[in-house]
């Protein structure tokens, strides 16, 4: 699909939320601060905390999830205005910010089961509206999967899919041919064990020594300039140090695109059914800048948007949206999108 063709497709399929205008952005200027330093740093086991940031008062509470090899201060620009309608928390994965390492693998369910025990040592109980980023993303599926009671509402940005290739391969071969389908999941698990190579090689360097600015480059997302300065020379302080490389090299191992045929048939069996969500509003937000170029230009782009749909309607108020001018993180491209997202989430909520 041409480039031109695809931004008009994502203006097209963007929506706008129902309800009430939703609070805005604040600048980040006026809010660094409180993301360069701990808030409540929460003993979760014996020797080890996790740094819990919270603000705002009221009910549902919202709680954030960042994406891979990030921490809470990428809801800079989202977390303060959400908080200007509820209570509203961000939080850092072991090593990663202000938290602890943990001596247990970084699998998706030691992930949910961290946050479960960070919320409940807070004292920060149900019901909560879960936004994950990424990774995160996936990880705010499988917490909504697995204490349902607690969790009323959800809200996924570009989230990661688990069994992608598995769920959306049928429907993609029917229109590119079960060859081209085929090559471009055998070229995409080619790049998963790259990329968790490539983040291996990463934490062995800033294991014997701090990563110079070349290398740090390499080893961590692109600097996000939307964040301000304060934040992104923070972002720089902690990236390049041993603890942060070596949590981030992990996730990507233990996460769910590695191969680990106990943990998707668990995940076939919990996200299985026609509504696994039930009547929770869920809204999935997809990024619309993607890289087109042949051979799997095409089939890449379909696969995101075909599993994002697919994760939308295990909720039988599921939406899904490409948010136009975006690329990966939305959160720091139109963070005003994912706060309307988030708050047209409280808004059914609060509806009779």
């Amino acid at each position: 699909m041409h480039p031109r063709l695809l931004l008009l497709l994502s203006l097209l399929l963007a929506a706008t939320p129902a309800g009430a205008a939703a609070p805005s952005v604040i600048p980040v200027d006026r809010v660094a601060d409180a993301y360069v330093q701990p808030h409540q740093r929460v003993e979760v086991e014996p020797g080890r905390k996790m740094n819990i940031h919270c603000a705002g008062t009221g009910s549902p509470t919202v709680i954030f999830e960042s994406g891979l090899s990030d921490w809470s201060n990428t809801w800079a620009l989202i977390q303060p205005a959400v908080a200007t309608r509820t209570r509203a928390c961000s939080y850092d994965r072991p090593g990663m910010g202000y938290s602890d390492p943990s001596r247990h693998h970084p699998t998706p369910e030691n992930a949910v089961l961290d946050l479960h025990t960070l919320l409940d040592r807070a004292g920060i109980e149900g019901p909560l509206v879960v936004v994950g980023h990424s990774l995160g993303g996936f990880y705010m599926k499988l917490y909504a999967a697995t204490y349902p009671g607690q969790v009323a509402g959800i809200v996924l940005v570009d989230p990661s899919e688990e069994r992608l290739w598995k769920r959306v391969g049928p429907a993609l071969a029917s229109r590119f041919g079960a060859k081209l389908v085929r090559e471009a999941a055998d070229d995409d698990d080619a790049s998963i064990k790259q990329g968790i190579a490539h983040f291996q090689e990463c934490a062995d360097k800033a294991r014997k020594a701090s990563l110079d600015d070349a290398t740090y480059l390499q080893c961590s997302d692109p600097v996000r300039t939307q964040l301000g300065a304060t934040i992104n020379a923070e972002r720089r302080k902690l990236q390049v140090l041993a603890p942060y490389q070596t949590a981030q090299a992990d996730e990507f191992a233990y996460s769910m695109f590695a191969p680990d045929r106990a943990a998707d048939a668990r995940y076939a069996r919990l996200f299985g059914g026609r509504h696994p969500f039930g009547n929770k509003p869920l809204v999935v937000l997809t990024h619309s800048i993607w890289d087109m170029t042949p051979p799997f230009g095409e089939t890449g782009w379909l696969s995101w948007v075909t599993a994002h749909r697919q994760t939308a309607a295990m909720s039988a108020r599921g939406t899904a949206r490409v948010v136009p001018m975006t690329r990966h993180n939305i959160q720091v491209d139109q963070p005003q999108a994912v706060i309307d997202a988030v708050v047209g989430v409280l808004d059914s909520l609060a509806a009779p």
